[in-house]
């Protein structure tokens, strides 16, 4: 690509806007899909009664269930009216949401309408990283790939999925793209006060300034040190309104019943509890239809995360040659970590949905279906079906985070 002085000449500019109507293209089928579905599942199906209150009280919108709810509140009432489980929730989101609410309606409206704001941004930022790496079919096929992913229903929720995404991805785009390691260390910034592994991105944007030292010169690490000061923010907070800079951590320990153990103890009590659920995951009468069925569900999600980790792990090994080498590492940790902080009843809860904050998977799974219209097909039909199913669990309470 050519560029002169850091900055993506003219022409590059005018090639690289035919990727917006593609994007946008892809955007809006996948979020009629997914808003379409929620809306009729909502409507039709029962709801289930949520089966633990401390994830977050209901919400009138659907879109706000489970973590949704805490964002909502949170941006309502502070940190203070629940800390310190509402602590483990970065600070971002919720004062974006507060914002919104300012300007007229509620936190969920607000939590809907940003995250399908960031998401075609998120989108570009994907292709255009795709594309250089991999060329223009790959591209088209990573966000094809990222848009219809059984979990991208998460896309237009009240979570920090779309936000943190764009973030990243246009983090990494900068660096990688435009050669612009401020706004790189800018993004991450923004990414890190989203979700507390904004930080990892340091990892691909260090191995870049290392391999084009010369053109980054010595201020690239000071911009890149930008990007820890979105964490920093939320600990200086924490240490000031509450006495505990790392309040966050031992609330999801004490609180949320997650801690740091190994991996082979992790592994093996996901693979018992996915074995425990296999009973249900065929059984949709009782996970669509029956209100007392969220126990049900709850044991479903398990098997469904454990079939989700061996094909994260399977992609994982794939990014380690296709993937320069920082965003292969970044990668494995994004999607790999939280595996090893296991909630005994949910050794896997959330991982499914933390996929999408990997955004190299995409590309690797670009990289894969570009070679195979078939394998494409196939892939988007399955994984399409899936986020239908998914996003009428969700709706009607009965999706676990």
């Amino acid at each position: 690509m050519a560029v002169s002085g850091g900055r993506i000449s003219a022409a590059e500019t005018a090639h690289h806007t035919s990727a917006w109507p593609f994007v946008l293209a892809v955007f809006a089928f996948s979020r009629l899909l997914f808003l379409g579905t929620g809306a009729i599942a909502a409507a039709t199906l029962p709801w289930a009664e949520p089966i633990a209150s401390v994830l977050g009280p209901p919400d009138s919108n659907y879109w706000a269930h489970w973590d949704g709810a805490w964002y909502s509140e949170i941006a309502l009432y502070g940190y203070d009216y629940r800390a310190p489980m509402s602590t483990p929730f970065f600070p971002l989101f919720p004062m974006l949401l507060r914002v919104g609410t300012a300007l007229g309606g509620g936190p969920a409206l607000w939590g809907v309408l940003i995250s399908l704001v960031a998401t075609p941004f998120a989108m570009y930022f994907l292709y255009r990283v795709a594309e250089k790496l991999q060329g223009v079919k790959t591209a088209r096929i990573s966000v094809l790939a990222f848009a219809f992913f059984p979990t991208a229903f998460f896309l237009n929720a009240v979570y920090t999925e779309a936000l943190f995404l764009t973030f990243t991805t246009g983090s990494f785009w900068a660096a990688y793209v435009r050669r612009d390691l401020l706004l790189a260390g800018l993004l991450g910034a923004l990414a890190a006060a989203t979700r507390n592994f904004g930080v990892l991105l340091l990892i691909p944007l260090a191995h870049e300034w290392l391999r084009n030292r010369q053109e980054f010169g010595r201020r690239g690490v000071w911009e890149m040190a930008l990007v820890p000061t979105g964490l920093l923010g939320y600990i200086i907070f924490l240490w000031y309104r509450f006495g505990d800079p790392l309040l966050f951590v031992s609330a999801q320990a004490t609180l949320w019943r997650r801690e740091l153990i190994d991996p082979v103890t992790a592994l093996g009590m996901a693979w018992a509890k996915a074995g425990e659920g296999l009973r249900h995951f065929l059984d949709p009468a009782t996970l669509f239809l029956d209100p007392e069925g969220g126990r049900a569900v709850l044991e479903a999600y398990n098997t469904m995360s454990f079939a989700f980790l061996v094909l994260l792990l399977v992609l994982v090994g794939i990014g380690f040659r296709v993937l320069p080498p920082g965003l292969s590492v970044y990668t494995f940790l994004v999607t790999l970590l939280p595996v090893l902080t296991p909630n005994p009843g949910i050794p896997l809860m959330g991982l499914p949905r933390y996929a999408l904050g990997a955004f190299p998977l995409f590309v690797i799974l670009g990289y894969l279906l570009s070679h195979s219209r078939p394998a494409l097909y196939l892939w988007l039909l399955v994984s399409g079906g899936l986020g239908i199913a998914f996003t009428a669990l969700f709706v009607t309470w009965r999706w676990m985070v």
